[in-house]
């Protein structure tokens, strides 16, 4: 069956069909919904007989971890990363006659045509589960909600900011929003030059650090700095969700230029305003990058964002294809 969005929580809390299927490009979301499925089994996740976790297995194996039997008493839980297609087979089996166990599968984004998701949204024995980012539309409104929840007013112009510098991948913008309760502390209110603070302009992140070295042609620094956005979870499309953000303000302003403004002047009416710090370097970027070029990085861009939304595309190693091509052409521009 389909999970209406209203009722995903009080499901993860006491999940009732055999099987769940999370899936969406919000990986960091997919993976926090599996881990609350297996805490609704207490001490199940300390327990080796009753918790396996399987990476895409074949079938045998998924038929085998799913059918075993409990040694220590208490309902097996078994967790799948990054299930694909080929699972279809062996859950079409269990579903038929489910064991007594969880299966969790956990997969990217799955079009209408998955037969892996047709199964899930279609059988009485199985739970679908959809995590899509917030779209950027929406992303001011979800900021200001949910720090109004928190007792803390944001100002709109600082709303804005805050959207176009954090992704609306769950995790990330969760972690966003901690960082900002804790900075309004007493005050319980924020301005654009306290997010701007807090957050750093996207922080002295890994992920931003990744951006500006594309933007400003230093392969060898994107590169880096994108190894360690891998390393601390960071997904694929919400590092090209916000180097997209990045391109399309640098096009406005380079449309600007083109039109007769100085590069000060065209920096100045980007918007959300840019942070201080980070003054030079889009002024460095903005000479480097016409406006033909940057139309191109953007289509680029969102190739690969698409791509990387694909179930059997290696979406780490071609979101890391796609910024270092950027970050080449911005060096080979720059020498000119």
């Amino acid at each position: 069956m389909k999970l209406e969005a209203g009722r995903t929580e009080a499901f993860l809390k006491n999940p009732n069909t055999p099987a769940v299927l999370i899936f969406g490009p919000d990986s960091g979301l997919v993976a926090e919904r599996g881990l609350a499925l297996v805490r609704a089994f207490p001490g199940a996740l300390e327990d080796p007989f009753r918790y396996t976790e399987l990476h895409n297995p074949d079938a045998a194996t998924l038929l085998a971890e799913a059918t075993a039997a409990s040694l220590t008493g208490g309902k097996r839980v078994v967790r799948v990363r990054d299930a694909h297609e080929t699972l279809v087979k062996p859950l079409e089996a269990l579903l038929k006659s489910p064991p007594d166990a969880l299966i969790i599968l956990e997969a990217g984004e799955l079009t209408g045509k998955s037969k892996l998701r047709a199964l899930a949204e279609k059988s009485p024995a199985a739970t679908a589960i959809a995590c899509y980012a917030i779209d950027s539309a929406r992303l001011p409104g979800v900021i200001t909600a949910r720090l109004r929840a928190q007792n803390i007013t944001i100002e709109p112009d600082a709303a804005t900011w805050t959207a176009n510098n954090v992704s609306g991948e769950e995790g990330l913008l969760r972690q966003a929003l901690e960082v900002l309760v804790l900075y309004a502390g007493a005050e319980q209110r924020l301005s654009l030059a306290d997010v701007s603070a807090a957050l750093a302009d996207g922080g002295d992140t890994s992920v931003q650090e990744a951006i500006d070295a594309t933007i400003t042609g230093d392969p060898a620094a994107t590169d880096r700095a994108l190894a360690l956005a891998y390393d601390e979870g960071q997904s694929p499309v919400g590092i090209l969700r916000m180097l997209l953000g990045e391109l399309m303000r640098l096009r406005v302003a380079a449309g600007a230029i083109a039109q007769g403004a100085s590069t000060s002047e065209a920096m100045a009416a980007i918007r959300p305003p840019v942070f201080f710090k980070r003054q030079n370097l889009v002024t460095r970027a903005l000479n480097i990058w016409s406006l033909p070029a940057l139309t191109e990085a953007i289509a680029a861009s969102l190739r690969a964002e698409s791509a990387c939304k694909q179930t059997l595309t290696p979406d780490q190693a071609f979101c890391r294809q796609t910024m270092l091509a950027l970050a080449s052409r911005a060096r080979n521009a720059a020498r000119r």
